[in-house]
C-alpha cells in the first residue's frame, strides 16, 4: 500500500513524500512539490509492482550519489545532530568527488582510493588533514551509503562497509605544572578582558569545556548551592558543576556589573552572542610564557590533578561529562611520581611480614 505525508525540509519549504510498500518487494518512495503529484504517482508505482512491470534496478541506475546527499538532508536526517555543520560540510566535499556517479558504480576500490586521496590532498588554507579528521569525513560518507542500504533501499551493500579507519595519533597530553598554572592565573587576572580570568578559573576547576562555560547563562547559576547548571554539552547530556569559592566570588562580581538585558554570563559588549577570547587567551599565554598550550589542555590538568588527588573514574567521568572509560582516560595523565608512591605503598603492604 502507499503512504503520502507533508514534510518540511531543511530551508523550512515543504514537500510530500510518498512511499510504497507492498509485501515481498523493497520499498520505493518519491518527493513532490504537491500532495496531488504525491498520490498519482504512488498510485501508478503500485499499479505497475503489483503487474509485476516495476523494474526496481532503475533506481539504482538512475540515482547518483549527489540525488543520495540531497535525500538525506531533505529527510531531516540531521534535525538532532549536535555536529550537523561538521556533517554538511564534509557531504559537501563528497558531492563535489562523487555527485555524479550512479550509487552502482560506487566500489569498494573507488571509496579507497578517494580516502588516500582526502588523505593526501591539503585543505584549501594549505593544511593536511589529520588521519582523524579524514576518518570524520569517512564516517559521513559511511552513513550516506548506510542510508541508500537500510532506509531507501536504494543499492544492497554499502561499498563502505569493509574499508578500514586509519590509525589516528594519540590525544594531546599536556598537562599544565603548578608555576604554569600560577603564572597563567595572574596573567589572565591582568588581562584587558574581564572575563578571562573567570573562564579560565572555571575550566581549571571543574574540567568543563570552553564551550559550555561560555554557553552558561545567569538562569544557570546557583549562588547559594554554589553550582553551574549546563544546558548544553558535547554528549547531549546536561550536568551541573561545582563551583569553588573563589570562582563563586569573580562571577558574583561580574553579577554585580552585568548588563541585565544578556542573558549569558560572558556576554559579548558589542552583541548579544557569545564572547571571543582567542586574542586575551593569546596575550594571556605570552605573558606567563607557556608554549605549546590550548585552552582545552585546561581540561586535561583538571582531570589529571583531581586522578592525583584519588578521585575515581566514576567521580571523574561524572564532573566531566565522559560516557566511556576509554575517553576518561585520554583525559587523565598522572605524573610518574604519583605512581611511584602508590606502587611503593603496595609493595610495602603485601611483603610486611615476610623474609625475602
Amino acid at each position: 500500500m502507499a503512504s503520502v505525508y507533508k514534510r518540511k525540509n531543511e530551508d523550512c519549504t515543504t514537500c510530500w513524500r510518498a512511499v510504497v510498500r507492498i509485501k515481498g518487494h523493497p520499498s520505493v518512495c518519491n518527493h513532490f512539490e504537491r500532495k496531488q503529484e504525491a498520490d498519482d504517482w504512488a498510485a501508478d508505482i503500485e499499479r505497475q509492482i503489483r503487474l509485476g512491470q516495476y523494474q526496481f534496478d532503475r533506481q539504482s541506475v538512475n540515482n547518483t550519489f549527489s540525488n543520495l546527499a540531497d535525500r538525506f538532508l531533505r529527510d531531516g536526517s540531521l534535525e538532532h545532530h549536535r555536529s550537523a555543520n561538521d556533517t554538511r560540510r564534509h557531504i559537501t566535499y563528497w558531492k563535489t568527488r562523487l555527485g555524479a556517479f550512479a550509487l552502482v558504480h560506487i566500489t569498494a576500490e573507488l571509496v579507497g582510493k578517494e580516502r588516500q586521496f582526502l588523505l593526501n590532498t591539503p585543505t584549501p588554507k594549505g593544511v593536511q588533514r589529520a588521519a582523524a579528521t579524514v576518518n570524520r569525513y569517512l564516517a559521513t560518507r559511511s552513513a550516506l551509503f548506510s542510508y541508500a542500504v537500510q532506509q531507501l533501499r536504494w543499492i544492497k551493500d554499502s561499498p563502505c562497509a569493509n574499508l578500514m579507519r586509519l590509525k589516528e595519533n594519540p590525544g594531546r597530553d599536556r598537562v599544565l605544572s603548578d608555576d604554569e598554572i600560577s603564572h597563567l592565573l595572574l596573567a589572565c587576572h591582568q588581562s584587558r578582558s574581564l572575563y578571562l580570568y573567570c573562564i579560565v578559573l572555571i575550566s581549571l576547576t571543574t574540567g568543563a569545556r570552553q564551550g559550555e562555560i561560555l554557553n552558561l547563562e545567569w538562569r544557570d547559576i546557583d549562588f547559594d548551592n554554589k553550582l553551574a547548571f549546563l544546558r548544553e554539552t558535547k554528549n547531549g547530556r546536561p550536568r551541573s558543576i561545582s563551583l569553588s569559592d573563589p570562582v563563586v566570588d569573580e562571577l558574583k562580581r561580574l553579577f554585580t556589573s552585568r548588563n541585565q538585558a544578556k542573558p549569558l554570563v560572558f556576554a559579548s559588549k558589542t552583541a548579544f552572542g557569545r564572547i571571543d577570547i582567542k586574542k586575551a587567551w593569546k596575550e594571556a599565554l605570552k605573558r606567563a610564557g607557556i608554549n605549546n598550550c590550548r585552552a582545552h589542555d585546561m581540561r586535561h590538568t583538571f582531570a589529571t590533578l583531581a586522578a592525583s588527588q584519588g578521585a575515581s573514574n566514576l567521580e571523574l567521568a561524572t564532573a566531566m561529562g565522559h560516557r566511556t572509560l576509554e575517553m576518561l582516560q585520554r583525559y587523565i595523565h598522572l605524573d610518574v611520581q604519583v605512581t611511584k608512591k602508590i606502587s611503593a605503598q603496595i609493595s610495602k603492604r603485601i611483603v610486611k611480614g615476610t623474609n625475602l
